[in-house]
């Protein structure tokens, strides 16, 4: 798996908006042990660790955030997602996240390969 940005499609009418991912076409053999919802506070980041295992993809259901990837190396990306722009962003473990809300209003959700296991993270930047 690697560190990328995709776009997903939107399909609107006066009902609403539809928005569908395909394994095949947006996941290639990702698959799916747990998610969560991240709902922002512009205040306060979130995530902040790395994964030792857990490859993840996340994904805007409401406003944006900006979210900071350091890699092994200590090279930094940083990626602006939202549902506006129709982007997601696929994290491979090792490496280290940090996300931003935009406003308190935004919302993620993450998609994780590997269950839950405290073990698995890794908290400190300096043990990276």
């Amino acid at each position: 798996m690697k560190l990328e940005i995709k776009k997903f499609k939107k399909f609107s009418d006066k009902t609403g908006v539809l928005t569908p991912f395909y394994n095949n076409d947006h996941f290639k053999k990702f698959k799916i042990k747990r998610f969560f919802f991240l709902y922002g506070n512009k205040k306060y980041p979130r995530a902040d660790h790395a994964h030792k295992k857990c490859n993840q993809i996340i994904i805007p259901v409401k406003g944006s955030a900006i979210i900071e990837i350091t890699n092994k190396r200590k090279r930094k990306k940083i990626f602006n997602i939202s549902y506006k722009n129709n982007n997601f962003l696929i994290v491979p473990k090792f490496h280290w996240i940090k996300i931003k809300f935009k406003d308190s209003k935004s919302t993620l959700i993450t998609l994780c390969d590997y269950e839950y296991d405290k073990s698995e993270y890794i908290q400190k930047f300096e043990d990276f």
